[in-house]
Order: C-alpha cells, then sequence, then structure tokens
C-alpha cells in the first residue's frame, strides 16, 4: 500500500490544476491569434503576396505588416513554452513525457529566436544568418516531441485512438515535409511551410486543451480526475 501511495504521490501535478487550465487556454488563445495573423496579412492585407509562392519568413522579412507577423511568431513561440512548461508541472515523472516535454519548450526557444533575430536566411549581408540552422533542429525536435507524448496526451484526452493516429499523422508530414520543402519550386512553398506550421498548431493546440482539462497520470499513464 506504501508503495501504491508514492508511486501516486511522485506523478501528482507540480502545481493546482487552475494554472494548468490558465497556461492551457493562453496557449489556444496564441494559437488562434497567429493562425488569424497570418491569414488576414497574407490572404488581404500584404499587397502583391502570395500564401501559397511566398512563405511566412517572406511576411516577416519586410513589409509594411511585418512587425505584426513577427510579434504574431513570438506570441506562438510563448504558446509553444508555456505548453511544455504545463506539461512538465502536470507530471513529475515518466521518461518520455519529460523528453517530449522539453523537446516542445526548446522548439519555442528556437521559433522566438527565429522571429526576434529578424534574420530569415534572405541573404541579406552583415546579419548572421540563424534561421536555417534553428529550423534544422526544429525539423528533428518537432517529430520527436509528437512520438514522444502521443501514448500519455492520448491517455489524457477522451479520444484516445483518435489523438494517437493524429499524433503519428503530424509527425509523418513533418518528417516529410520539412525536407520536400527545401528542395521543391518555389511556387508552392508557402503552402507547404503553411502546412508544417498547421502541424504545429494543430500539436501545441492539442496539448493545451490537455491542460484545460487537467487530469493526474499514473506511473502507466492512465488517468484519474484531480
Amino acid at each position: 500500500m506504501a508503495s501504491d501511495d508514492n508511486a501516486r504521490q511522485s506523478t501528482r501535478t507540480l502545481t493546482q490544476p487552475w494554472v494548468l487550465k490558465m497556461l492551457g487556454w493562453f496557449a489556444l488563445a496564441c494559437c488562434v491569434f497567429v493562425a488569424a495573423t497570418d491569414l488576414i496579412l497574407g490572404f488581404f492585407l500584404q499587397k502583391d503576396y502570395s500564401p501559397i509562392s511566398d512563405t511566412i519568413s517572406d511576411l516577416a522579412a519586410g513589409g509594411r505588416y511585418a512587425i505584426w507577423q513577427d510579434f504574431a511568431m513570438e506570441t506562438f513561440a510563448i504558446a509553444v513554452v508555456l505548453t511544455g512548461i504545463g506539461l512538465l508541472l502536470a507530471r513529475r515523472s515518466g521518461a518520455r513525457w519529460i523528453a517530449g516535454a522539453a523537446a516542445m519548450i526548446l522548439t519555442g526557444v528556437l521559433v522566438f529566436f527565429i522571429a526576434r533575430w529578424d534574420e530569415y536566411g534572405d541573404l541579406d549581408e552583415g546579419g548572421w544568418v540563424l534561421h536555417y540552422r534553428m529550423v534544422y533542429l526544429m525539423a528533428a525536435l518537432v517529430p520527436a516531441s509528437l512520438l514522444l507524448l502521443r501514448r500519455d496526451i492520448a491517455r489524457r484526452s477522451d479520444h484516445d485512438r483518435a489523438i494517437r493516429f493524429v499524433f503519428v499523422a503530424l509527425a509523418a508530414l513533418w518528417v516529410l515535409g520539412a525536407p520536400i520543402f527545401y528542395f521543391m519550386d518555389t511556387a508552392f512553398d508557402g503552402l507547404v511551410e503553411r502546412a508544417l506550421a498547421a502541424v504545429m498548431l494543430v500539436w501545441i493546440a492539442i496539448c493545451a486543451r490537455s491542460l484545460t482539462k487537467e487530469r493526474q497520470l499514473d506511473e502507466d499513464g492512465g488517468t484519474n480526475p484531480l
């Protein structure tokens, strides 16, 4: 009996449920904000811009509304980091869980620096081009986090099988789409980049939603209501 109590103690959340809910709802709001910003700027406000052939980086690299796209990216990066922190606070143990949350946090840090550094690999002189190096790291971190968190996020959901399938599908889309993006015709690179961005949005939104419906996670991945 004592060992069971210790096991449950080791997996209790590190904070109050309302904190996790707050983090989750804030992250969801950030996801909506970044999606709306790209849609409004890319489709309606930015002149001579095609969301199909022009990338999100092109929108953020210059132009009248670049500051808003940068701000949206920074906001989303904060959402990614806070969601990862929320996942760490939601469970004390589990190597896969901790590694997946850590990969999520690092991904958010990379997105933030991409936006803040304001150097998008556009061959401008005088800048240290970090964009591609950071994107290469993200190419590994995103699918790794998806697969590491897949089982436990699914077990925290009311749609176990659906979440498992979605996470595998998102990881596959990222693994296939990331290298294709660098070798495909530029006439469609904006569309492919937005598809990859959608993978991240869905990934973070599902994990953030999990925080808003916080449940205690046992050692075997099962859940108990808090």
